[in-house]
Formats: C-alpha cells, structure tokens, sequence
C-alpha cells in the first residue's frame, strides 16, 4: 500500500505545471557594462541574459538585485544570496562559493604612473618600492595578490583612482579591461611592465545557499551551452570578443586556482 502510495505521488509530482515547481533565486548584479549593468531596475548585459536563460530552463526564476561585489562576498557567506555572476576565482572565495565556469580568457593587466613618477616600473620588485593604488576587494592577479597591502591604498571606486593618481597621491594605479582601462588610456603614462595570465570567469552558488540542490543541474546546463556554442549567441548580442573555451588543460600559463 505505501508503494503504491508512493507511487501515485510521484505521478501527481510530475504531472504539475512547471510553474508550480519553480523557485526564486536572488542573484547579485552590478554595473560593468556591457557584460552586465541595472537599466530600469533591470539587469541586463550578456552574462545575466544567459544565467537567466539558463535558469529559466530548469524551471527557476531570478529575481536581480543591485549590490556591490563586497556587499556580494558578505551576504554570500551569510545565506542572503543565491547567486553570485562574472567573477574570477581565489582559494578564499572557494570556501564560500561553489563555482560554474562559463568563459576562459587570458587577462592583461597594465600600471599607470602618476605625473610625478620618473622611475620605470620593470616588475613587482618595482612595484614593492612605490605607492600602488587599487580597488577595494577585487582580484587583479596571483602575482598582484602577493603584494605587501602596507604599500597599497584601497579605494571603492576606478573614478577615485584616476584622481589620487593625477593629484601623485599613489605612484602608480593598476588596471586591465575589466576595471575601466579606458579611463587611464591617453591620460596617464602606461608603464612598460604588464602582467597577463589565465583567467577564466565563473558564475557560482554560495555554499550556504539553498539554490545549492539546483547546483549539479546548472553546472550541467552550462557545461552543455559551453560545449554546444550557445553562449557565443550572448556576447555577439553586445558587441564584445566571443569567450574561448577550454574543456581539458588550461593553456600554458600560470594558472588561477
């Protein structure tokens, strides 16, 4: 009798609307146009119109909120997350997040001198010497990360940097395209060293998050979108470079873990 019962459950399980099974997830968006951005109390931009796709197929629902990526790390770690999108990965951030790759890509990161700075940057010897300035709780590079924090000043935004730059407050600003090169180019002298290495981009579930049943189903999904160019579709939608993709070694460069 119970099997029976049992049986008459799962049938009815599976015979309701998906929309009766589906579940909401709060995913953490931040403006870094045009791979995602707010517009209209929206986000938008090519990584969030593919994790909502992705979503969307399992039967889910996202609902965005606004939040800077401390804000993200801080409700990550305390469950008020369920989602987290386009970010590198570090052996910190792994404690806290469950991660699904979705591009590879090699990343360049390049030093602006201040007016005042007259010696050549030629390594991170050099860089050990000066005043570095750089984003509050972002990851720039392995090498980067090693560096004496003492010598370093912090600030929340790029717009922040390009002024303590042109006023000599810092030596030197750290950049790359992901943090707004553009506001450096043609206005400060860029330093002949650069620092480029692998680093593929994730979107990841936090480990406190009940959104972690659904995680096997989405990194499945999305290994399935990788494989079968599907995800190309959302950066030509947005004008930006096609993301590689790489399903066995990484290439031949110092490795993010």
């Amino acid at each position: 009798m119970k099997i029976i019962s049992l049986i008459l459950m799962i049938c009815i399980t599976a015979m309701f609307p998906n929309y009766l099974l589906a579940k909401d997830f709060i995913a953490h968006c931040r403006d870094y146009p045009p791979e995602l951005y707010f517009k209209d109390n929206k986000c938008v931009g090519a990584v969030p119109e593919l994790v909502n796709d992705i979503f969307t197929e399992l039967g889910h629902n996202i609902i965005w909120v606004n939040a800077s990526w401390l804000r993200s790390l801080k409700d990550a770690k305390e469950g008020r997350v369920d989602l987290l999108i386009r970010h590198s990965m570090t052996p910190e951030r792994e404690l806290i997040l469950r991660p699904i790759k979705y591009a590879d890509r090699m990343r360049k990161l390049s030093f602006f001198k201040s007016p005042a700075l007259t010696s050549e940057i030629n390594s991170y010897e050099d860089l050990e010497k000066v005043v570095v300035g750089a984003i509050r709780g972002v990851f720039y590079s392995p090498k980067f990360a090693k560096l004496d924090t003492r010598r370093m000043i912090f600030v929340e935004k790029t717009e922040q940097l390009v002024s303590m730059l042109e006023l000599n407050r810092i030596d030197i600003a750290v950049s790359s395209a992901s943090h707004n090169r553009e506001l450096f180019e043609n206005r400060f002298e860029e330093s002949s060293f650069s620092d480029t290495f692998y680093n593929p981009l994730y979107i990841s579930i936090p480990k406190s998050s009940a959104a972690m049943k659904q995680y096997d189903d989405v990194a499945s999904l999305m290994l399935k979108y990788r494989k079968n160019n599907n995800i190309d579709k959302y950066f030509k939608k947005h004008g930006l470079e096609i993301p590689s993709q790489f399903f066995n070694d990484s290439p031949k460069k110092e490795p993010l873990q």
